[in-house]
């Protein structure tokens, strides 16, 4: 079995008001999932660990962190009443679109963020928070990782692999897939004992 990332809810939750707060145009929920995916993906080939641990999905529309696609959903669907009071706090919701809007409300979410993490999202909404998601969708469709969990067994929910996203991928650090997959036999080897 690959390596495994609990996801962390605050870390998602302040993610996606960190995306909203950089003033992105069009950040409907599509492409806050790309953006985060792009971000985690970032930070995991630079520092071995991704920013939310997110399972990350190939679905039809190219990958999909999750557990944020249901929490933005919940937050869609459930308007003052969802089960992320925390981000429609630091969000709201612009319905005006077909496509609804996410907008900041405000920011006070910094002390879930690491520098590493502020800095992988703040490159990902430089340098693709301009981009529509349809030119997202078709940057992550052309990912090896995406293909090699997509192509020949199309699902709603086939798992990306974490180790599929180094390859080729330029900016992958030397040693970060080494220390991540060490991580994780880590973790494995420890798990009975600490109930992780």
């Amino acid at each position: 079995m690959g390596a495994r990332f609990k996801f962390d809810e605050e870390k998602a939750v302040a993610a996606v008001a960190f995306l909203a707060s950089r003033r992105i145009p069009e950040l409907t929920k599509g492409k806050i999932c790309k953006l985060v995916f792009l971000a985690d993906k970032h930070h995991l080939v630079r520092f071995g660990r991704p920013i939310t641990g997110d399972r990350i999905c190939a679905m039809k529309d190219g990958p999909v962190p999750s557990a944020i696609l249901d929490m933005l959903n919940n937050v869609l669907n459930s308007p003052g009443e969802s089960a992320f009071p925390v981000l429609e706090k630091n969000v709201s919701v612009n319905r005006a679109y077909a496509n609804p809007h996410f907008e900041a409300r405000e920011f006070t979410l910094g002390e879930f963020l690491s520098e590493s993490d502020v800095e992988a999202l703040s490159s990902v909404a430089d340098g693709y928070g301009g981009k529509t998601f349809s030119e997202l969708r078709r940057l992550t469709h052309d990912m090896p990782a995406y293909k090699k969990a997509w192509d020949g067994k199309p699902n709603s929910s086939n798992t990306m692999a974490f180790e599929d996203f180094f390859e080729e991928d330029d900016e992958a650090i030397r040693g970060a897939l080494e220390e991540m997959i060490e991580n994780q036999e880590l973790r494995d080897a420890f798990a009975p004992f600490s109930g992780f």
